[in-house]
Order: C-alpha cells, then structure tokens, then sequence
C-alpha cells in the first residue's frame, strides 16, 4: 500500500525540479538570442538616433563610414554600443553607463536639442527590445528581463539629465564670457572706457 505523502512529496518535488530546467532552459535561450542578435539590435537602436537628426544630416551619417570625417556618427555607435552593454544587465554598472553616456549627451547638449529630445534616444531601446523580443520569445523570462531594463532605462535617464544639465550650463557661462568680452571690446574702440594694461610689481622696485 502506497504512502500518499511520499508519493504526493517526490510527485511535487519532480514538478520543482522541472520547472527549475525549464526557467533555466528559457534564460539561457533569452542569453543567447540577445548573444547572436546583438549587432541587429544595436544596429537598430543607432538608427532610431540617427533619425532624430534632420534628412541631410541623416544621409551623410549613413553614407559615411569613415570615423574621421564623420566624428558624430561614430561618437553615437561607440556610445549605443557601451550602453546597450549596460541595459541588457540585470543590475547595470552605474559608472560604466555615465562614461559611455557622457560623449553622446554632450554633442547632443551641444547641438542645441531640449533637454527631452536630447535624451528622448534611451527610451527607444526599451520599446525596442519588447518588440523584438516579444515575438521570439513569448515567455515569463523575458517579462522579468524588461522589467530589469526598463529599470536601467530609468537610471540611463538620470544619469543624461545631470549631464545635459552641465553641459549647458557650461554653454551658457562660456556664452556670458564671449559676450562680455564682446562688449568690452567694442566700448573700448568706441573710447568708451579704456583699458588699463597690467603692471608687472617688480618694474616697480
């Protein structure tokens, strides 16, 4: 005669042990669809920033491959490239994220986009993934390894909008000085005011 808590106990214990296989089986599917995609996939994150850039801009970053003649086109592949390095973590490297964001926020800062557009890029790669992922990989897995991007999604965020935040800053104190200069330039060759030449204290002594 069986003992229904044995039977009942190696019965539920076979199912934990099968369901332990088969989210080890799907994570391991997920590594490597994201190992063998991985070019695709940045690939297509590069160009979701290139079209944030008027057509003509566009049409030379896609033509010219060059590094050196076209330097803002390769600083956007670098930077996507150590970023999506990052997102795909369970618990990206803080440091890493804010070095390989730094390049491509300041162009960006530089070339005049608000603060929204300038960062608007780093949301695309959470909708990115879902898309792409969705349809090869329907599964719980990838459910728990968008919600571990979309959270470094958010700390990209933070990390862009310190950065945007001094550049610009910085922008605007150099243009103040420029202007300033600018200005006393001009009163001075209207004779306005003069400028008083520096003295050196030992022709003094």
């Amino acid at each position: 005669m069986y003992n229904f808590n044995i039977v009942a106990q190696k019965v539920f214990l076979n199912f934990v042990r099968f369901r332990q296989l088969q989210q080890r089986t799907l994570v391991m599917d997920l590594q490597k669809y994201i190992t063998e995609n991985r070019q695709k996939l940045v690939e297509k994150w590069i160009a979701s920033v290139v079209e944030t850039y008027p057509a003509d801009s566009v049409k030379f970053f896609k033509n010219t491959k060059n590094p050196f003649d076209n330097p803002v086109g390769s600083t956007i592949k670098r930077s996507i490239d150590l970023l999506f390095s990052q997102v795909i973590k369970q618990k990206m490297d803080l440091a890493a994220a804010n070095e390989a964001m730094d390049p491509i926020v300041r162009l960006r800062a530089v070339q005049e986009f608000t603060p929204s557009r300038a960062i608007s890029f780093i949301f695309n790669i959470k909708h990115l993934l879902r898309e792409e992922l969705g349809k090869q990989l329907p599964d719980k897995s990838v459910e728990r390894f968008l919600e571990d991007v979309e959270s470094n999604v958010d700390e990209m965020i933070l990390i862009a909008l310190d950065t945007y935040g001094k550049c610009r800053e910085k922008i605007y104190l150099l243009r103040i000085n420029q202007a300033k200069n600018s200005l006393k330039k001009l009163l001075i060759k209207k004779e306005i005011i003069c400028e008083i030449p520096d003295i050196d204290p030992e022709s003094q002594t």
